[in-house]
């Protein structure tokens, strides 16, 4: 036997077993975001009927690029579905949606390791508001996006890689084609200020490059500006006429905790009457994620986390074109944080005893699979039934 055959064998004792896993992982959240894609409300709404008329044609695109990522994505699906069909748009934001959870997976193992990633990335993309974002085809989906853009900056801190500094700066042009997205551009790059100057050190060419691509990538949105002054307040995720009015500003403030805990947005489009964002299960494990948080105010992540929630809090509450979907992978890192915490902490008690562990870690699961079961019995179910959901998804193709 040749010694690549014994490395391939190796290979595969060694990894098929986490290989089956986590693509049986990935096929359960593809089926999960492209169940009844187009048929589950029966019709489509007014805003996703918008998007598909502002994403018609790549002229069309290149003349209005407001949230192009998401439009282009659209366009490409629309070759496969065809050009009037919305379904397009809807499979774009599903595109969307597994890129959030893909990252979100990753960043979590990367803090707080295996069994909170896999955990929180079930509570998570199972969650109500998460498949309501992740299957309408409007362009909310983007807003998951600087999830991706943290833990990019995450990573750029232990790689050279030369396609991932490209990818950054690729990324971060498409970031600025979003409303307020950026402010969490500026941020990072403050962040990573010393190891991008390391890294123009180190790889000149391919930094002037990157930079290069970005300016080029970052040419329609100039001309757009140019021509209509007033899409730099909606970049800057200001009101796209006159400015927000503080006490709206502070109601609408007021309201994100309001939302996520107690009494939901009432938004037919995205959501079942006046219900918290957040299930009992979501909110108890918040609690301890944000009480692991700031035990340790001095990590970096802690950092990360609070300006992320504060600089997406302060735009949500603008009134411009960012929502409460901006936090929610954030939130949704303090719960997998809390449900890490709680693991950890049952360990602790019981170092030595199998039985106790083994018993944690299946109540665990248990009270994973009940808040799974909940969102998704929340937007199959319950949602498309309600009376308003009906009233608002009306357009038909």
């Amino acid at each position: 036997m040749s010694s690549r055959t014994k490395k391939l064998r190796t290979l595969v004792a060694t990894y098929w077993q986490p290989t089956v896993f986590y693509g049986m992982l990935i096929v359960f959240f593809g089926l999960l975001l492209w169940f009844r894609l187009g048929s589950l409300t029966g019709g489509y709404s007014a805003s996703e009927w918008a998007t598909q008329q502002a994403g018609q044609g790549l002229r069309h695109i290149f003349e209005h690029p407001l949230n192009a990522p998401f439009t282009m994505v659209a366009y490409l699906f629309g070759l496969i579905f065809g050009h009037d069909n919305l379904i397009a748009f809807r499979a774009a934001a599903t595109a969307y949606g597994l890129l959030t959870l893909t990252t979100f997976y990753w960043l979590v193992r990367h803090w707080h390791g295996e069994r909170s990633a896999i955990l929180g990335t079930v509570v998570f993309g199972c969650s109500a508001w998460f498949l309501h974002v992740a299957r309408l085809g409007t362009p909310e989906a983007l807003l998951y996006i600087p999830l991706v853009l943290t833990a990019g900056g995450v990573w750029l801190k232990h790689t050279d890689n030369r396609a991932v500094l490209i990818g950054g700066f690729a990324l971060a042009a498409a970031l600025l084609y979003m409303p307020g997205m950026i402010w969490f551009v500026i941020v990072v790059a403050l962040w990573q200020a010393r190891n991008i100057g390391r890294l123009f050190k180190k790889h000149l060419a391919l930094m002037l490059g990157g930079a290069a691509l970005m300016l080029a990538l970052l040419a329609p949105l100039g001309l757009a500006i140019y021509r209509s002054p007033e899409l730099a307040k909606v970049i800057a995720g200001l009101p796209a006429k006159g400015w927000p009015d503080p006490i709206d500003s502070l109601t609408r403030l007021a309201h994100i905790p309001y939302n996520l805990v107690l009494r939901g947005p009432l938004m037919p489009e995205h959501w079942l009457g006046r219900l918290a964002i957040l299930d009992a299960f979501g909110i108890a494990m918040l609690t301890l994620g944000v009480y692991l948080y700031t035990r340790h105010p001095k990590l970096l992540r802690s950092r990360m986390i609070a300006v992320a929630l504060i600089v997406g809090t302060v735009l949500a509450s603008l009134g411009g074109g960012v929502s409460i979907s901006v936090l929610m992978p954030f939130v949704y890192v303090l719960v997998a944080a809390g449900i890490g915490f709680m693991l950890d902490r049952w360990q602790q008690v019981f170092p030595r005893n199998v039985i106790a562990q083994t018993v944690s870690a299946a109540f665990m699961s248990l009270a994973v699979i009940a808040s799974a079961w909940y969102g998704f019995r929340h937007y199959f179910v319950a949602w498309p039934e309600a009376p308003t959901t009906k009233q608002v998804f009306v357009i038909k193709e």
